[in-house]
């Protein structure tokens, strides 16, 4: 198969070809050809007239040729006017809210964009959507049309521009510099990654200087993935729009199949192949504003966790992770805190654990570990009994016991109910393997047990640990209770002299382990005794010597 160059210079060469045979023919027949006065409007910079076959031709397609000084191209708008609805967003809802999505910016571009003496921030937003002749990122790969979606008021204007050779790419790409100056913040979908660079790229390919970068990019792929990522399939555009903007596409032409439509107007000459990539496009381009009213909408609180809610708790968990993380740190806790209320009261979540212990780690990371300890004692109600549940919960809580409450006899309880449990999951893992070494991949198996290993070996580490504070604990708890005086002894009315010679006798007994206390820590060194000097008695005893 030849390149994509190769095919677009025989085009050219045939377009060429068919021009001269014209020119030839209209001098056979007596007509004037191509002239002085027709270069001399070339020279000056005017357009061509546009001929009534370019017009018809183009209009089946809703489009026509934009004229420019530095060439021609197909262009075909459309206006949006106020309360047009794209799924369950008005897309005019945005100049009420789109400095919201000024936290979707780098800081840096946020602070150099948010200038109130200019525009209102969603005239300064251009949507930018892309359709190339393949998915690299080379010199080969064209954007043959190029979408693009900015408002002027309320109304949302689309336009698309798309070149029928390689000579217009030229004029399309001064005509985009132009856009992109009116409206400089860009707003795309995989943008960053893909669309952007490969337009950057054709600038240098045709030698332009790109005089105006935009100001800032929000790429709506990230968000989306933030907060959709467990939840749906796929963050294609097409599924998010269907599953979260309520749009649905009837016939609608897929992009991959945009490059083989295009190929195919080279080769016939039919405006009328395009016009279902004009039609996807012009869809990709009105859901991205859609997009954004979501967006922002989640950002100013018209949509709370109760509109998230209805796609599951998992979904209302993502949602507070995201506006943490963009630094809407009170909303996210109120979306967490209402999600923690819900866990904590439902008596089954059979399909909602999932972001039980996700939930709880947001809580330590936060350092508030009553909320934390409460969801890790509710997943181990709720899936304790389960070999297949999770050891974090038993660990962490241990963990807690031991360095926030110092309690070590509880501590140890977690830590001994995890190693018993990770028994169970081994021993039942090891009795459904049947398979052999080569179906489940040696290297696999072996790493899966270094792991198993590993946590067996940390798990008696700590135990270890805990039984020596516990028995510690212990012996300083009796030391204390031994040489405490008894409060009541000095109160008692002596009664007669036997028997306080009996008394004499007892406490004479009672007190020689205090004094062979005090004579072994009189006899240890004088380095350790100052050592132990700032301590109590209980823990001096519990001390080595």
């Amino acid at each position: 198969m030849s390149s994509l160059k190769e095919r677009l210079l025989r085009h050219k060469k045939s377009i060429a070809g068919t021009q001269e045979r014209e020119e030839e023919a209209k001098i056979h027949v007596g007509e004037e050809p191509l002239g002085s006065a027709e270069e001399g409007q070339a020279a000056h910079g005017e357009s061509k007239p546009e001929s009534a076959a370019e017009v018809d031709e183009w209009s089946v397609v809703g489009a026509a040729m934009e004229h420019t000084e530095w060439g021609d191209f197909v262009i075909r708008r459309r206006t949006y006017e106020t309360g047009f609805r794209h799924g369950q967003y008005e897309l005019s809802r945005l100049s009420s809210c789109a400095e919201e999505l000024f936290a979707l910016l780098e800081p840096t571009v946020g602070s150099a964009t948010s200038n109130r003496a200019a525009a209102p921030f969603h005239e300064r937003l251009l949507f930018l959507d892309t359709e190339t002749t393949g998915l690299g990122h080379g010199a080969g790969n064209v954007p043959f049309m190029v979408g693009v979606g900015f408002y002027q008021g309320n109304q949302y204007h689309i336009e698309q521009m798309l070149i029928r050779h390689p000579g217009e790419e030229s004029a399309m790409l001064a005509y985009l510099e132009q856009k992109l100056a009116a409206h400089p913040v860009l707003i795309s979908y995989n943008g960053k990654s893909f669309d952007w660079p490969i337009v950057k790229n054709r600038y240098i390919m045709n030698r332009m200087e790109l005089a105006v970068e935009p100001a800032g990019h929000i790429d709506f792929l990230h968000p989306s993935r933030s907060l959709w990522k467990h939840t749906l399939p796929s963050c294609r555009l097409g599924k998010v729009e269907e599953e979260r903007l309520g749009v649905r596409r009837e016939e609608d032409v897929p992009g991959s199949l945009a490059p083989t439509l295009y190929f195919q107007y080279l080769a016939q000459l039919d405006p009328s192949v395009l016009e279902g990539v004009f039609v996807h496009n012009e869809l990709d381009v009105l859901s991205l504003a859609g997009l954004a009213v979501h967006f922002a909408c989640l950002l100013n609180g018209s949509h709370d966790w109760s509109c998230a809610r209805l796609f599951g708790l998992e979904e209302c968990f993502r949602l507070g992770l995201w506006l943490d993380k963009i630094g809407r740190s009170d909303m996210a806790d109120t979306v967490m805190n209402a999600l923690s209320e819900e866990l904590l009261a439902a008596d089954e979540l059979a399909s909602e654990e999932p972001c039980l212990l996700p939930l709880a780690q947001f809580y330590k990371r936060r350092g508030r570990y009553t909320q934390a300890c409460s969801l890790w004692s509710r997943y181990i109600a709720l899936k304790g009994d389960r070999a297949t549940s999770s050891l974090e919960p038993y660990i962490e809580l241990s963990m807690y016991y031991e360095h926030k409450e110092k309690q070590w006899e509880r501590a140890l309880a977690y830590a001994q109910e995890a190693l018993d449990h990770l028994w169970r999951r081994d021993a039942l893992k090891r009795s459904r393997e049947r398979k052999p070494i080569a179906q489940s991949g040696k290297r696999t198996r072996e790493k899966e047990e270094r792991e198993e290993d590993a946590d067996a070996v940390s798990l008696r580490k700590r135990i270890e640990r805990l039984r020596r504070k516990t028995a510690s604990s212990t012996r300083a708890i009796r030391v204390t209770e031994a040489i405490e005086p008894e409060p009541f002894d000095s109160l008692l009315p002596p009664k007669s002299s036997a028997k306080l010679s009996v008394r004499s006798s007892g406490q004479a007994s009672a007190s020689a382990p205090v004094q062979g206390a005090s004579s072994a820590v009189s006899r240890v060194p004088q380095s350790t005794r100052k050592r132990k000097s700032g301590l109590s008695a209980a823990e001096q005893l519990s001390m080595p010597l």
